[in-house]
């Protein structure tokens, strides 16, 4: 695959929004549109470099890019609320599992938020990782992917399903995988015009839904979907153009710390609060102390486990086919 440095860009930038928005307490709501942003890229990706990969192989890389961090990120948070740490953090055996898990359940407050916050995001990643994956088994996994997650949020809104589970596995937001898959097939605009164009009204979306207070989550999809994927349509269409500005080099690399610094922020913006601070200056402080703690998670944490695990696997992968092999022999 191309390494798409517009996307590693607005990894980076999606992560800031949502850390701005919890900064922010609810006066920076459009910085929730980081996660619509996070979501068509991954659709994006998972039609780019996902279709050439075998069933098994994909579904493996995309555990191990998730799993481990989030669940470090749960258990560590568990741990440390067992010591009275986090005062509005409680855990039990059944919720940490649903959790590890990645199953929906309604928390004691009626939201329907794993022990970590954010993890929601990735209950319905995980959804769309399953379903690409069946996809990739019948040899289809674009057209499968795109059928299914219609079909999917279609039955949301018109059997509006209580479930915990069906709530959420139905949820309109499923449609910008489906955009992201478009982008990475049939829509690939090209030209510095057309792209700055796009990203121009991506912006204005977001601003204008903002100031006209359309934060209603029944809109998302217009709200904050639609701009979302202007703003990555059009990168994309500057970068096919050559046209990608070299000036941004330190926001992509930050993209590589990007699911760090989304899993981790909540963690720093608590601990800030607690020993310097809710100031403005302090809020600014615990902003880039996530960053900096974001990227030394992916450099000692996420970046070593990956090549570890990812090394075991295709070891393991190895010796089941030379038992394979051998079994054949003696057959």
């Amino acid at each position: 695959m191309p390494h798409y440095r517009s996307i590693q860009a607005l990894r980076f930038v999606a992560a800031l929004l949502v850390v701005a928005f919890h900064l922010a307490d609810g006066h920076f709501i459009v910085g929730a549109a980081g996660v619509d942003v996070f979501f068509i890229i991954s659709g994006f990706i998972m039609g780019t470099i996902g279709v050439r990969e075998p069933p098994a192989a994909f579904l493996a890389k995309r555990l191990i890019r998730v799993v481990p961090l989030y669940w470090a990120v749960t258990l560590l948070m568990s741990v440390v609320s067992l010591a009275g740490v986090f005062t509005q953090f409680t855990v039990d055996p059944r919720r940490l599992v649903l959790s590890l898990l990645f199953i929906p359940y309604y928390e004691p407050g009626g939201g329907l938020w794993p022990l970590v916050v954010v993890g929601w995001t990735l209950n319905v990643e995980m959804l769309f990782y399953a379903v690409f994956t069946v996809g990739l088994v019948l040899g289809a996994p674009i057209r499968f992917a795109f059928v299914a997650l219609a079909l999917l949020a279609l039955a949301g809104a018109v059997l509006e399903p209580e479930s915990a589970i069906l709530v959420q596995w139905t949820t309109p937001l499923l449609l910008e995988f489906a955009a992201g898959l478009a982008l990475a097939t049939f829509v690939r605009p090209a030209g510095l015009g057309k792209g700055a164009a796009m990203v121009g009204l991506g912006l204005a979306g977001f601003a204008g839904f903002t100031a006209l207070g359309l934060g209603d989550q029944n809109l998302r999809l217009l709200t904050w979907g639609m701009p979302a994927f202007l703003i990555v349509a059009g990168a994309l269409a500057i970068e096919r153009a050559g046209r990608w500005p070299s000036g941004l080099r330190l926001i992509e690399i930050g993209g590589n710390a990007s699911y760090s610094l989304y899993l981790l922020h909540g963690l720093v913006i608590s601990a800030a609060a607690k020993t310097i601070g809710t100031s403005v200056p302090a809020k600014v402080a615990a902003g880039a102390i996530a960053v900096a703690v974001s990227l030394a998670s992916y450099r000692l944490f996420e970046k070593p486990m990956g090549a570890f695990l990812g090394r075991s696997v295709k070891a393991l992968s190895a010796r089941k086919e030379i038992g394979g092999q051998a079994v054949s022999a003696k057959s």
